[in-house]
């Protein structure tokens, strides 16, 4: 009697686990970029003096957390902006697909973008408050409604918060939902140039230069190619870097990343000599906070444009005889450069330029004329003078403060501090006004040049002078 032994069950193949400590060490490499490039913008804003002046006594600020905390979340949205364009840019140009449908890195990176934007709103949206915060020297839980509305619709500044916010939304909406096809990604990529060249139209140093369109011209040039630069070689890394179309798409870029390096360096040597009042007055900067971030910037795009080369030399051929590792490690590195440099813009962004420290608010309170009231010494506005957004005349529960001089017609930010009614009344009769304890307004400045004494018909004891030119 015979008998057989049962068959054994077939074994399942080996299944190699996948390696532990890559997605780890991936967060680690992350939170390690993150953290120096914070470092890069507070050693930046330190050389640059932003907010090294103390608060004088009687004048409040927004508090510790809200100085901190605002260069951080406009740098945040400065990098989700540099992204977001980046990978639309991707989508739309660099990796476009066939016959107008994207390819599967593409609409990955039409969703990166739509994260991208949203992070971008949100970075808009608590930008504004602690904007506010500052203006007006209080923390984000104590600001009266009526100065968040104040801002959002008589500033420049807040005006471009609800156009970013609107552009931004709109495309992390269709970017999630709507967008399969190239048109659609090219039409998602101007919203987005729209919305980073809003800001540099209505808010910063050039927006209140003397040749206003002729240095908000050069500003927004220098942002968007600066911009599709750093955001084009990050996209490229994220979405690009399996595709079988990389080194065409690489060329791509190449080509337009020269046009950048270019667009870059002569709109910044140009707006950085709108800003201070003319190429000599560029080279006295030496020497400045100011003077030392704008060379640091300057080295960046040196620095950036020896790796560019190197790109073209090495690693490009590299990439098209399929060795696309030395192209992602040598991109690594020019991208972490290229970032540390937008630290250092958001750092000389915020910093006062010599010309404005020069005549700026220890010195512009004008002594009235014969037989107008005399003015109080002047005061350095700590915590409430941020350049072209000002509290133009701040009102505690002692005096006027009066920022600076004001262009002719431009709208004067006032914010009353103190605990009573006060009004601002021009002995001319140029300017009357009304403003209730605790809040933000705005008025016209007089039309022509001058000095216009005002006083409080509430109290005598207040008595200032605006500077009109």
């Amino acid at each position: 009697m015979s008998s057989t032994a049962p068959a054994r069950p077939a074994q399942p193949p080996a299944v190699t686990p996948p390696p532990v400590g890559r997605p780890r060490g991936r967060t680690a490499a992350w939170l390690t970029a993150a953290a120096a490039l914070v470092l890069v913008l507070f050693g930046g804003l330190a050389v640059g003096g932003s907010g090294a002046a103390a608060v004088p006594d009687g004048l409040s600020d927004a508090g510790p957390l809200v100085e901190l905390g605002a260069p951080v979340v406009t740098l945040v949205g400065r990098v989700a902006a540099v992204a977001t364009l980046g990978a639309l840019l991707c989508a739309a140009v660099l990796l476009p697909g066939h016959a107008g449908v994207l390819t599967p890195a593409s609409r990955r990176a039409v969703r990166g973008a739509s994260a991208w934007a949203s992070v971008w709103a949100a970075a808009t949206v608590l930008g504004a408050v602690l904007t506010v915060s500052r203006l007006v020297g209080r923390p984000p839980t104590a600001l009266p409604a009526s100065a968040v509305r104040v801002f959002l619709a008589d500033t420049g500044a807040g005006q471009a918060v609800l156009l970013v916010l609107g552009l931004t939304v709109l495309v992390a909406a269709a970017g999630a939902r709507r967008c399969s096809g190239v048109p659609g990604a090219r039409v998602l990529l101007a919203g987005a140039l729209a919305a980073l060249v809003v800001p540099a139209v209505l808010t910063g140093h050039s927006s209140a230069a003397e040749d206003h369109l002729f240095a908000v011209t050069t500003l927004a040039v220098h942002v968007v190619a600066a911009s599709v630069w750093v955001g084009g070689l990050g996209a490229l890394l994220v979405y690009g870097r399996r595709d079988e179309s990389l080194p065409a798409a690489v060329g791509r870029f190449s080509a337009l990343a020269l046009l950048c390096v270019a667009a870059t360096g002569v709109t910044g040597l140009v707006a950085a000599s709108v800003v201070l009042g003319g190429p000599g007055a560029v080279l006295a900067a030496v020497g400045t906070g100011y003077g030392w971030l704008l060379l640091g910037k300057t080295l960046g795009l040196v620095a950036l444009t020896a790796l560019g080369w190197q790109h073209r030399r090495r690693t490009v051929p590299q990439l098209r005889a399929g060795r696309a590792g030395a192209f992602r490690r040598f991109a690594v590195v020019e991208l972490f450069v290229m970032l540390a440099t937008v630290a250092l813009a958001v750092a000389l962004a915020a910093s006062p330029p010599p010309a404005a420290a020069a005549d700026g608010p220890a010195s512009t309170v004008a002594t009235p004329t014969a037989g107008a009231p005399a003015a109080p010494p002047a005061d350095p506005m700590a915590g409430h003078d941020h350049g072209p957004l000002t509290v133009g005349v701040l009102v505690d529960d002692t005096r006027f403060h009066v920022a600076h001089p004001v262009a002719p017609g431009s709208r004067v930010t006032v914010f009353n501090g103190s605990d009573q009614e006060e009004t601002l009344t021009a002995g001319d009769g140029s300017f009357d006004l009304t403003v209730p304890a605790g809040s933000l307004t705005t008025f016209p400045a007089p039309d022509q040049p001058g000095r216009y004494a005002f006083t409080s018909r509430h109290s005598p004891a207040y008595a200032d002078v605006l500077t009109v030119e």
